[in-house]
């Protein structure tokens, strides 16, 4: 399984309802034992999301990218 997670409520947050699950997500990760990456420039997005899939197809366990505000949105 890999995740593509919405990583939302880190520094430069501007939506407070937005903070809460930002804030539980990475320590939410690590007590399950998901390894995960973070997806912030358009120019290593393909190769991490490669390098993901194996991970999550050779250790038969799920693997977790998490999408950053910068590279989701333009200021």
């Amino acid at each position: 399984l890999l995740m593509l997670v919405s990583y939302r409520g880190s520094f430069g947050e501007r939506d407070p309802w937005q903070t809460q699950g930002g804030n539980v997500t990475e320590p939410l990760l690590r007590a399950m034992g998901i390894p995960y990456s973070f997806l912030d420039t358009i120019e290593n997005v393909e190769k991490r999301v490669r390098q993901a899939q194996t991970l999550a197809e050779s250790s038969l366990q799920p693997v977790a990218l998490l999408l950053t505000r910068d590279l989701m949105w333009e200021e």
